[in-house]
């Protein structure tokens, strides 16, 4: 009786290789898909916080009237209390905010408890931070960051703060300017900003005094300073920068893709495309300019 030795078969070098390469090409094309996946969930959180401080300031202006001021309890110095500070009961935080005393600054020792939280609807998770935030020793008080910030219109951010000139034409204005309500929106809710992004992307913004001089900065948006260069900004140009160092610090930037969030005063939230046209974007910034808007 004849037996045949049975031969194994395996995979040459070459079939190796070739199945190595098919897996690189598959993953190479799956990566993309899974990155623009989580990037839509992070944009879809990212909306929901923009609808949750929209909301907040209603429940704000429901209770007292009034939109809440870009300066709480102000008085010209900026060193108070920012609105993201006002609208904390609004937005389940009502925690922070009876740990803040409104009659001092928010970079005050007495504060920090208060200041020093980090708040997940005043943070973006696609919004990228080139350093930790805060440093101590850095960071006043130790401040905790934001990614959002008011409009104040298309002016000048600074208003009638520190011996200002420009009023406000924006929805949030100084409270040296008074208060802002509804009926004053002529515009229409649905066409003029309430909030937008403020990402901490600036690599050429500097810390310039104190231990970290001459390091990275990236942004200065603290959510409980009402400075114009932290939590009220303008529309003016350049729109959506990546760079700019403290000249646009004031400016609506974000990390998605070629666009930027923005909480419309009725509530609503839309992805504004960075290559809109500034007139249309500045027409969009005011509470009652009167002027026609289209699509945007």
């Amino acid at each position: 009786m004849l037996h045949r030795r049975s031969r194994r078969r395996a995979f040459t070098l070459i079939e190796l290789l070739v199945v190595i390469a098919i897996i690189a090409i598959l993953i190479s094309l799956l990566l993309p898909a899974v990155q623009q996946a989580r990037e839509a969930a992070r944009r879809t959180q990212c909306t929901n916080n923009l609808k949750q401080i929209g909301l907040g300031v209603h429940n704000y202006h429901d209770v007292f009237l009034t939109f809440p001021q870009s300066e709480a309890g102000g008085t010209g110095t900026l060193g108070r209390a920012s609105a993201f500070a006002s609208i904390l009961p609004y937005l389940e935080a009502t925690n922070i905010y009876n740990q803040y005393d409104f009659n001092r600054g928010n970079s005050e020792t007495l504060n920090q408890v208060a200041v020093s939280q980090r708040i997940t609807t005043y943070l973006c998770p696609t919004a990228t931070f080139p350093r930790a935030v805060p440093i101590a020793g850095c960071d006043a008080n130790n401040r905790a960051p934001g990614t959002y910030a008011f409009s104040t219109g298309t002016g000048d951010s600074w208003g009638l703060a520190l011996g200002g000139t420009e009023k406000h034409n924006g929805v949030i204005v100084h409270p040296l300017q008074g208060v802002t309500r509804i009926r004053d929106v002529v515009d229409g809710t649905s066409l003029t900003l309430l909030a937008g992004e403020s990402d901490w992307n600036l690599q050429d913004y500097l810390f310039t005094s104190g231990p970290c001089s001459g390091q990275v900065r990236g942004g200065f948006t603290y959510w409980s300073s009402p400075y114009p260069l932290a939590t009220a900004f303008t529309t003016r140009a350049p729109f959506n920068p990546k760079s700019g160092g403290s000249a646009v610090l004031d400016r609506f930037r974000s990390d998605h893709p070629g666009m930027v969030n923005f909480c419309l005063c009725d509530g609503s939230v839309r992805a504004i495309s960075e290559n809109i046209d500034q007139a249309t974007l500045n027409s969009l910034g005011t509470r009652a300019g009167g002027e026609i808007i289209g699509e945007f």
